[in-house]
C-alpha cells in the first residue's frame, strides 16, 4: 500500500529511558493496543512516540516519513507483558525505510510480513523473544477506548482476556494451517481446498491460494471465485433456514449483495445477523468460519451488505483466489508463527461472549 525507498541500515539496539530493557537478559514479549480508524478502516498501533503506525500484514518493513535514500534508525516503544497486563514500558531502536508521505491518520507503517526487517523480526532480535505475533483486530472504529481497542503481542504468548481465568487463548486455537509463499509476493498465504456456504461446497477448481490482509477492509475474491460464491450465497439465503430473515435491497457500493437489516435484526444474536455460514476449508482439514458478525457490513440504518467484493483484475490466475480482509479477521485471535511457518486462529470471540477488546491494558502493580 505504501512504496518506500529501499533501506540499507540494519541496527538492533535495545534501551529504555523509562525502565530496564529486557533484551539483554532475554525476554518478555511486547504488547500494544490496536485501534481501527473509522475513516480509513486501517488498524494502527501507537508505536512511535505514542503516535500510530499502520499495522500491515503485507508490508516487509517499518516505514516512516523521511527523505534518506538509505533509511533511518528510529526509536519505537511498547510495553513488556506477561500476557495478562502491560508490565513496564520498553523502547528500542529499529531500522526503518523512508517514504515521502505516510498513510492517512498515521505517521508510518509497522510491516508484519515475513522479513528480517519486519516489526516482529526486529522485536524478536532486540527483545530475545520468538518471531511470533498474536493479533486481535477490533471491530469498532468509532472511538479509541473500550470496545474499539484490540491487542497485539509480539514475541509469542501467553495472551489472556478478561476474565483471565479462562486461560491462555494462544493455546485454545480453533485451527492451524501452514503458511506459504506466493509468487514472491510479500505477506502471509494459506492453501485452501475450497469454500463452503451453508455447509455446501462451492464448485471451484482447487487448491486455492488465500492471502491475509489488514489493509484491505473486506475480503476480495478473484472473479472466477466471486461469481460461483455469490451464486451459492444467493441459493442458500433463499432456502428455508434463512429466507424469513433475508430480504434483498439495492446494492450499495462496493458491495453487490445487500439486505434489509431491520428484517435481519429479528434473528440477531451474538453471532451476528442470521445469514448462511461461510467456511474457508483450509489445508490439513481445518475450517476458518465466517459468521454473520464477520460477513455482514452495516452500511446504513436499514441496510447490511455481504462484505465480500470482486477482486480487481490483476492478471487472471496470477492473483490469489482470495484475500481475507480486515473485517473478516476481526474478533478472532490470530497467531502468526514465522518460526513454525504456521497460522493459528480462534473461533469468533463473540460466540463465547468476548471480543478483542477484552485484554486488560491496566498496568500490573
Amino acid at each position: 500500500m505504501w512504496n518506500p525507498k529501499p533501506f540499507l541500515i540494519v541496527i538492533s539496539l535495545c534501551f529504555s529511558a523509562l525502565s530496564t530493557c529486557t533484551a539483554a537478559s532475554g525476554g518478555k514479549p511486547l504488547v500494544t493496543a490496536i485501534t481501527k480508524d473509522a475513516s480509513t478502516l486501517l488498524y494502527t498501533a501507537p508505536l512511535k512516540d505514542g503516535r500510530p503506525l499502520v499495522v500491515d500484514l503485507s508490508d516487509l518493513a517499518i516505514t516512516l516519513a523521511c527523505s534518506s535514500k538509505t533509511g533511518t534508525v528510529t526509536t519505537l516503544s511498547a510495553s513488556a507483558t506477561d500476557g495478562a497486563n502491560p508490565l513496564f514500558p520498553v523502547s528500542f531502536s529499529a531500522a526503518a525505510s523512508c517514504a515521502s508521505k505516510p498513510p492517512a491518520g498515521a505517521v508510518g507503517v509497522a510491516g508484519l510480513a515475513p522479513s528480517s526487517q519486519s516489526f516482529p523480526a526486529q522485536v524478536a532480535r532486540t527483545q530475545k523473544v520468538a518471531n511470533k505475533v498474536a493479533l486481535c483486530l477490533p471491530s469498532d472504529g468509532k472511538t479509541t477506548t473500550g470496545n474499539s481497542v484490540g491487542v497485539a503481542i509480539f514475541g509469542g504468548g501467553p495472551l489472556f482476556f478478561i476474565p483471565s481465568d479462562r486461560g491462555d487463548f494462544t493455546t485454545m486455537l480453533a485451527g492451524t494451517a501452514p503458511l506459504h509463499g506466493f509468487n514472491g509476493s510479500p505477506g502471509y498465504f494459506l492453501s485452501a481446498t475450497g469454500i463452503a456456504v451453508d455447509q455446501k461446497k462451492v464448485p471451484l477448481s482447487g487448491p486455492l491460494v488465500v492471502g491475509l490482509s489488514s489493509t484491505i477492509p473486506y475480503t476480495a475474491l478473484r472473479a472466477d471465485v466471486y461469481a460461483p460464491f455469490v451464486k451459492a450465497f444467493d441459493q442458500a439465503a433463499a432456502g428455508p433456514n434463512w429466507s424469513s430473515f433475508v430480504s434483498r435491497l439495492a446494492a450499495v457500493s462496493p458491495f453487490e449483495r445487500c439486505y434489509n437489516s431491520t428484517k435481519l435484526s429479528v434473528g440477531l444474536s451474538r453471532l451476528g445477523y442470521p445469514v448462511p455460514l461461510i467456511d474457508l476449508l483450509l489445508e490439513g482439514g481445518q475450517t476458518f468460519s465466517v459468521l454473520g458478525a464477520n460477513s455482514m457490513v452495516q452500511v446504513n440504518a436499514n441496510t447490511a451488505c455481504l462484505g465480500f467484493v470482486r477482486m480487481k483484475a490483476v492478471g487472471g490466475h496470477q492473483a490469489p483466489a482470495a484475500v481475507i480482509g480486515g473485517f473478516q479477521l476481526e474478533n478472532h485471535l490470530l497467531v502468526l508463527d514465522e518460526e513454525k511457518k504456521q497460522f493459528g486462529f480462534t473461533t469468533f470471540l463473540g460466540a463465547i461472549g468476548l471480543s478483542c477488546s477484552n485484554f486488560n491494558f491496566t498496568r500490573a502493580a
